[in-house]
């Protein structure tokens, strides 16, 4: 592992044309050269390019160099941090008052929106009203982290500089949850052109075209966005930080592992992320490569339909003991070459608090032998044997999910011998966050990657839920596992409250140490490193704690 402090973005960009002109809200990008444009090449595709709209890391790459929040977590060199820190970004400095339940945030002067609305309180109090209100007119389709700041009361426009939250409840995660992404600020100017559109999947792509942030790129063009193959950046003049210079930046999704490969390693593309560990030797010793690995923040698991309304055998418990029961971790783990360990709790070992290391659920301390014997009658008499059952998959790698047809295909495997038949379904990311919130399937193989360093960043969506709009409560939209218990819910919320850490800490790990054992909604398989890679030509690239990289300051060297 390299040290981030001075990380190289590297090597010329080899595009097979130059650019010549492309149209961003009616300016015209001036024509550069080969070397003035950044090829970065993606192994998940960009799909919904509305901050608040998405929870996908395909769209979040691209939207995290356009917008930015009033807080941002700080650089990294890889190595694990003890607990989530933050610094300024569109706010400069701001205070906690009254047992964390108001936050006050002093703005940055000076700074621009892409479309040329001034940044103020205002736009900051009208950006989160879009997200948090149910029937705002600039409404996207989705919005599935409201959650994460629905413990909002009241915003009040102070002065122009200064917005206050007040917040329901004590809240000493709100920090951390203001530098989500869903947090991003965007342009008044964007939120009144989208109220004037009544359909919501329209004000969703609206900014595709009319990008509205007031971070250091905006788009340029989207070659072919509904395919999702690749968007073109150009650098933001009136960036506060200043004008960034890197002209351009051209990201382009590759699925393929060995194409990204070899892009990277001929110089036909300047920046990769995810490579597969197999082949990380190699890079570290290429002299014209940066190879950049860390210990991420992410789970990969099978979620299993809990739902008692749905039709489904995962929707009794003894099935879903069995499930867990039959799963062996190693082959997965083994597909990682050293890059992952096994996970059998929500909370990765990588997080700075509120894992139970050694602890494992009471299905996955069985003998190999006998937790088959147990998991094939358990499944008997249920009386499910030779059920068939779904499983959706993404059809891209993600980073903690790096080959999911193959991974997919153990778990099929591996339930087999308990009579349950398990059938194969790849989706689109996009369409995957569609289904999730219908509930129509009984195993889903995907997971989760950390934003911010907080357990409540993954028990709230993962295994918590929220109240529809009759007041009844119902899973998240990121819930997977269709799972609610109000007794979950309860606990949850009063270790999120909680503003000792130290005793966060004890009631995040005794939180695992019951849930699992006592509804087993999800079966947790492994924690997997994350990569970077880059030409060693370039420089000051940033990646922060939450694992986002950021090109802001980035040039190539002479």
């Amino acid at each position: 592992m390299k040290p981030l402090a001075s990380l190289a973005l590297f090597g010329a960009v080899a595009l097979s044309a130059i650019l010549n002109t492309a149209c961003s809200g009616g300016k015209e990008i001036e024509k550069v050269s080969e070397e003035q444009v950044l090829k970065i090449l993606r192994s998940d595709k960009f799909e919904v390019l509305d901050p608040q709209a998405t929870s996908s890391g395909g769209d979040i790459a691209v939207l995290a160099q356009m917008y930015e929040g009033l807080v941002r977590a700080p650089a990294t060199d890889g190595t694990p941090v003890s607990a989530p820190k933050w610094e300024p970004s569109l706010a400069t400095e701001w205070t906690v008052a009254e047992n964390a339940t108001v936050y006050t945030f002093k703005l940055r002067e000076n700074v621009k929106f892409h479309d040329g609305a001034e940044l103020d309180a205002a736009a900051v109090k009208q950006s989160f009203e879009r997200l948090l209100q149910k029937d705002h007119p600039a409404q996207p389709v989705k919005r599935p982290y409201a959650t994460d700041l629905a413990d909002i009361e009241s915003m009040e426009v102070v002065d122009a500089r200064t917005i206050r939250f007040k917040l329901r409840d004590s809240n000493p995660r709100f920090l951390a949850n203001v530098s989500l992404h869903a947090a991003f600020v965007i342009s008044p100017k964007a939120i009144a052109e989208m109220s004037k559109l009544n359909d919501p999947a329209k004000r969703q792509t609206w900014l595709i075209e009319n990008t509205s942030g007031t971070g250091p790129y905006r788009i340029a063009k989207a070659e072919d966005y509904r395919g999702s193959e690749s968007v073109t950046l150009t650098a933001f003049d009136g960036y506060w930080g200043g004008k960034p210079k890197i002209p351009l930046l051209s990201f382009t999704s590759m699925t393929d592992h060995k194409s990204r490969r070899e892009q990277i390693m001929s110089g036909a593309a300047q920046f990769t992320d995810t490579l597969l560990p197999s082949d990380w030797k190699e890079l570290e010793e290429n002299k014209d490569i940066t190879l950049f690995t860390w210990e991420a923040i992410n789970i990969m698991y099978l979620a299993m339909n809990c739902d008692p309304a749905s039709d489904y055998p995962t929707k009794d418990k003894r099935v879903r003991e069995a499930i867990a029961m039959a799963i062996d971790r190693a082959p997965f783990v083994e597909r990682y070459y050293g890059a992952a360990k096994p996970a059998h709790v929500l909370i990765p070992y990588t997080m700075p608090f509120g894992h139970p290391a050694g602890y494992k659920p009471k299905t996955d301390a069985i003998p190999r032998d006998e937790a088959l014997k147990q998991a094939a009658k358990l499944v008997e008499e249920a009386g499910y044997k030779g059920a068939k059952l779904k499983l959706i998959l993404p059809d891209v790698p993600r980073p903690y999910l790096l080959y999911p047809r193959e991974l997919a295909d153990l778990v099929r495997q591996q339930l087999e011998p308990i009579g349950l038949i398990v059938e194969l379904e790849p989706r689109p990311m996009k369409e995957i966050g569609d289904l999730i919130p219908k509930g129509e399937y009984p195993l889903m193989l995907l997971g989760w990657m950390g934003d911010n360093g907080e357990p409540d960043n993954f028990w709230r969506p993962l295994l918590d839920g929220e109240k529809d709009e009759t007041g009844a409560w119902k899973p998240s939209d990121n819930n997977l596992a269709r799972f609610f218990s109000m007794d979950v819910h309860e606990k949850v919320y009063a270790a999120g409250r909680e503003p000792d850490t130290a005793k966060r800490d004890t009631l995040y790990k005794d939180l695992e140490k019951w849930v699992h054992d006592q509804y087993r909604p999800i079966v947790p398989l492994l924690t997997a490193k994350k990569s970077y890679a880059w030409t060693s030509k370039l420089k000051g690239v940033r990646v922060d704690t939450g694992d986002q990289f950021y090109l802001d300051k980035a040039y190539y060297a002479e």
